[in-house]
């Protein structure tokens, strides 16, 4: 009994190990940078500073605004991710619906593109010369008053780009919460009906506790993913005009891979970290733990 014991833990060492060199020692690797100056010009030249880099970060004149930018980004885009993808999962749902299976394939596409290819389609739809957004505004007769350099002005380019990452990522919600609508019981359903009850009330008593554990995991992770998204951005203004657009993850980057500071990036990604652990961390334990 004792050797099956022991023997049973062998089977947990690959992945074990594969954890390590994958999460573990990066982490812990990264939060070691972060106590020194560690610049990849001088490999010879390291020395530990203490919390120097987290003393710059927060007099960065960036800091704030990057902080405001990703407040921003993720709020507007995780909720009207949810409300489009919640949406369509309902007429998915419906009784009317017509080739629901096609349509799902459909709506999943900006989904399964390349993030690289949605971002250079996007660029060239909202291009200032021969976007057709602007051409079609320029159609209509708005020539001026909504053609715009939409990624180029600082006044439009973190709403274009909030679009942008909801069209690209509510097809998510909506698979996931059309295979939780379907999971709800239709005698329930019907129950309601006998009763007397409305739509809107069908919806709040029924649908809502239906898929409420679906939509708490889902809106957990994206503000996870949308708050530390730095391909989206990037690929599209790169943070700008003017760090109009600059977010974290793209100061972290810039730092690291332009300016040579691994240190320093390294005190932003800790700085990330802490933050999404802190402030995440709470409802994942009561909405996602708690359901297990």
């Amino acid at each position: 009994m004792k050797k099956n014991n022991y023997t049973q833990y062998l089977y947990f060492l690959p992945v074990f190990i594969l954890i390590v060199f994958i999460f573990i020692y990066p982490l812990c690797y990264s939060i070691m940078l972060s106590f020194f100056d560690w610049d990849l010009t001088k490999p010879d030249q390291h020395r530990f500073i203490g919390f120097q880099n987290f003393i710059d970060l927060f007099h960065d004149p960036l800091f704030l605004p990057c902080i405001w930018h990703g407040l921003v980004f993720t709020a507007f885009s995780v909720v009207f991710e949810y409300l489009v993808g919640l949406t369509i999962a309902l007429a998915l749902n419906s009784r009317f619906a017509v080739l629901r299976n096609v349509n799902k394939a459909l709506l999943m596409l900006p989904w399964a593109v390349p993030i690289a290819i949605n971002s250079m389609i996007w660029k060239f739809l909202l291009s200032p010369n021969y976007g057709y957004l602007n051409q079609i505004f320029e159609v209509l007769g708005f020539n001026g008053a909504l053609t715009k350099n939409w990624f180029g002005d600082m006044s439009t380019v973190l709403p274009t780009i909030i679009v942008v990452n909801i069209w690209r990522s509510f097809p998510f919600y909506t698979i996931v919460l059309t295979a939780a609508l379907m999971a709800i019981p239709k005698e329930m359903y019907e129950a309601a009906e006998v009763d007397g009850a409305s739509f809107f009330q069908k919806f709040r008593a029924v649908t809502m506790p239906g898929i409420a554990s679906s939509s708490a995991v889902i809106v957990i992770f994206h503000i996870i993913w949308t708050f530390s998204n730095f391909d989206v951005i990037y690929l599209l203004t790169a943070g700008g005009p003017l760090n109009a657009s600059e977010v974290l993850p793209t100061l972290m980057y810039r730092e690291a891979f332009t300016h040579f500071n691994m240190g320093y990036s390294s005190s932003i990604g800790l700085f990330l970290f802490i933050v999404l652990f802190i402030a995440v961390g709470p409802l994942y334990t009561k909405f996602v733990l708690k359901e297990r």
